[in-house]
């Protein structure tokens, strides 16, 4: 999520990527072009991937789960953000995937090939390409395949190799910002204007800013709560390290100090590791 007001909203945010494919034809049209295959028909299934912004307020779903008419499950999610661990979130959406598939009442002989799609504004493995697909090999042979009819593809829109045509260049053209050119990035712009018009979307998204915003501001709260309380601890370690310095006992400190021996000891027990300087932050790390 970002700052940005819904009227500021383009295709690479997450919101609106996520209600465009919404359109059954142009998210099959999508498909059809980085699959590089025809697709005759998609459906959304109901699928527990979505994201509970408060108990009493309808979940929302910030990627796209669907499925064509061969029953290959799909899962696409703009990223407009590097992160390191892009490559794992793969693994946990397919996790994700299979759970529900297998609570459904599939049996793994059963479960659907499943293929995650990330559209990268940014080269995620820095090579250059448009698009990297991968899927299980054997290291010691690359021509033998798993065959768990999974895959994860990621299209690179600000590649610079010579690996797609026109029609989809002028798409990740499109990702990046430029006018659209040519007929399905012009449609993908028509239908961006056509959700700013949806006060119900509005709302929604209003209503998901408000609560990321909270859950912000609750994650700052509590790492000054952290903050304060590691430098608590670390004073305490520092007055049981002086006191020892004086060769006092555990119930002596204990006593000296009001607090309770059991966590006076546990101190005194990693203290002694660094005898006779106590370190307080070496002792403070070896006890977290």
């Amino acid at each position: 999520m970002t700052g940005k007001s819904f009227d500021e909203l383009t295709i690479t945010d997450n919101f609106m990527f996520s209600k465009v494919m919404q359109n059954k034809e142009l998210c099959r049209q999508f498909l059809e072009m980085v699959m590089g295959v025809k697709i005759k028909e998609i459906t959304f299934p109901e699928y527990e991937r979505t994201i509970d912004i408060r108990y009493d307020a309808k979940s929302i779903r910030l990627d796209v789960i669907l499925e064509d008419e061969e029953h290959t499950v799909y899962n696409l999610e703009m990223q407009a953000t590097s992160r390191d661990y892009l490559n794992k979130r793969t693994r946990y959406y397919q996790d994700l995937i299979d759970l529900d598939l297998l609570e459904k009442g599939q049996s793994y002989s059963e479960l659907n090939r499943s293929i995650i799609i990330f559209v990268c504004t940014f080269d995620p493995f820095k090579k250059g390409r448009h698009i990297y697909s991968f899927e299980n090999r054997c290291k010691e042979d690359l021509s033998l395949i798993l065959g768990d009819e999974t895959e994860k593809i990621f299209i690179n829109t600000v590649g610079k190799a010579d690996d797609i045509g026109e029609e989809f260049q002028n798409l990740l053209d499109f990702f990046n910002g430029m006018a659209p050119k040519g007929i399905f990035p012009n449609a993908l712009q028509a239908e961006v204007s056509k959700v700013k018009k949806s006060q119900e979307w509005r709302r929604e998204y209003m209503t998901l800013q408000i609560f990321m915003d909270d859950a912000r501001r609750e994650e700052r709260k509590i790492g000054r709560e952290e903050g304060r309380a590691e430098r608590a601890d670390k004073h305490l370690i520092d007055q049981v390290c002086k006191k020892l310095a004086r060769k006092l006992s555990a119930e002596e400190i204990a006593d000296n100090l009001e607090e309770d021996i059991s966590r006076i000891k546990r101190i005194i027990e990693v203290a002694e590791m660094f005898a006779p300087q106590y370190d307080v932050e070496q002792i403070y790390e070896k006890m977290h």
